[in-house]
């Protein structure tokens, strides 16, 4: 849905960029109801980034800043009346194993304003969902109606090792 709603020839140009093995998946659209591999998404965003941003990955943080928005306006809106950073965040972290077969994700409330979003148990965390779900936590800041005052990078590309966002907010 984010390269279609980028409007013009994206979508095409993004599905000319991909390999035979993405391009029929993404061109007839992906099937909420089957699993793709990871991979797939870390190559995918790739090439997004590749084909409509700078090919620095900051297209990554910007889709899951759109994925965010998307769906807390939509079908998940009920949450906003719950809450703020901290409510959301758990959420989206118990949520996890709905849409991914690998890695824990934990919130740790540090303090009033500050929480930590952890990821745990994975074989290697890559860049393009790191800078995803960074995104994805601002939007929900904003949406929530909190500011983000700091934010803290845990980015450990390390198979086997952990890695967190740490988001401190009012």
């Amino acid at each position: 849905m984010f390269v279609r709603k980028q409007g013009g020839d994206a979508f095409e140009r993004v599905v000319e960029a991909l390999g035979p093995d993405l391009r029929e998946p993404f061109a007839s659209g992906p099937l909420e109801t089957q699993w793709y591999p990871y991979l797939y998404l870390v190559e995918i965003s790739t090439i997004i980034d590749r084909v409509l941003g700078k090919g620095d990955l900051a297209m990554c943080e910007t889709m899951g800043s759109f994925s965010c928005e998307h769906n807390l306006t939509g079908i998940y809106r009920i949450f906003f009346r719950f809450g703020n950073l901290n409510f959301l965040l758990d959420r989206a972290a118990k949520a996890w194993r709905s849409q991914y077969d690998f890695g824990t994700m934990t919130l740790e409330r540090e303090s009033k304003t500050r929480v930590r979003l952890q990821l745990t148990d994975l074989p290697q965390l890559h860049r393009q969902l790191y800078l995803a779900v960074k995104g994805w936590g601002i939007k929900a800041a904003q949406l929530s109606g909190s500011e983000i005052t700091g934010f803290e990078d845990g980015f450990d590309p390390t198979p086997g090792h952990g890695s967190h966002w740490t988001f401190d907010y009012l």
